[in-house]
């Protein structure tokens, strides 16, 4: 897996990040697994089937979900990529509705920080793991 590289263009969200990203359980759960804060919010990048692929045959770093006043909240699988000097990480949650979409999370607004647009190409390098 090393150096290993793939495009994404950056797409325009469903809105949803931001309310999961400000959840304190999710925040608990990324700062204690991933060892960050993530910033509120998720950048989505388009993708294609093979890089899909890819990442989920690697080994997850596991969001737990939770119950709260009735609603469950699912879980999600995380890994460690970078975009350009930013690490941060891949997020797939177990319930999403995007389709050869990723969402990236990091400690900072990616957008502002990289001068991102949607439309824009950027390389995500995944990273390995190590606990």
């Amino acid at each position: 897996m090393q150096n290993t590289i793939f495009k994404g263009i950056v797409a325009k969200g469903l809105g949803q990040g931001i309310f999961f990203m400000s959840m304190p359980h999710y925040k608990k759960e990324i700062k204690k697994k991933l060892g960050f804060d993530a910033y509120p919010g998720t950048l989505n990048l388009k993708t294609n089937k093979s890089a899909i692929g890819l990442i989920n045959s690697l080994l997850p770093i596991k969001i737990k979900g939770f119950k709260s006043s009735g609603k469950i909240y699912g879980a999600a699988k995380c890994y460690r990529a970078k975009i350009n000097d930013v690490n941060g990480a891949i997020i797939i949650p177990d319930l999403t509705k995007h389709k050869n979409v990723i969402e990236f999370i990091a400690p900072i607004h990616l957008k502002s920080k990289l001068k991102i647009k949607e439309g824009d190409k950027v390389n995500i390098k995944l990273l390995e793991w190590q606990k």
